[in-house]
């Protein structure tokens, strides 16, 4: 599954890149590369599917064990760029613009 903006991001992506591509290599020691990743504590966020027969939806064989309100997830964001990896910070609520600077404000590796 494909939504409008990942289809935007994935054109800017590459815009990019071919926009890019005859840099010099001192020029690519410029850029710093980052994301930031969730990790659902039990489980995907996703949908279970089952196989079972007629009238046995409830037999503990054909359910899946399910942790009210999701069980939580944990938020990371690191970096990288030409000359190493930096740190990877645990982010607390929303990565919101405010915080997107906060952390990158942290001192980075030398060199970095």
């Amino acid at each position: 599954k494909t939504s409008a903006g990942d289809l935007g991001h994935s054109k800017a992506r590459l815009k990019y890149a071919n926009d890019h591509l005859k840099d010099v290599q001192s020029d690519r020691k410029k850029v710093l590369w980052s994301d930031e990743t969730k990790i659902e504590l039990f489980g995907l966020n996703s949908t279970h599917h089952v196989w079972r027969k007629k009238n046995a939806a409830y037999d503990p064989r054909n359910t899946v064990p399910t942790i009210k309100h999701g069980g939580g997830n944990i938020i990371f964001w690191g970096c990288f760029s030409a000359k190493g990896t930096g740190l990877l910070h645990h982010i607390t609520g929303k990565m919101d613009g405010a915080m997107y600077r906060a952390v990158g404000g942290h001192p980075l590796p030398d060199g970095l």
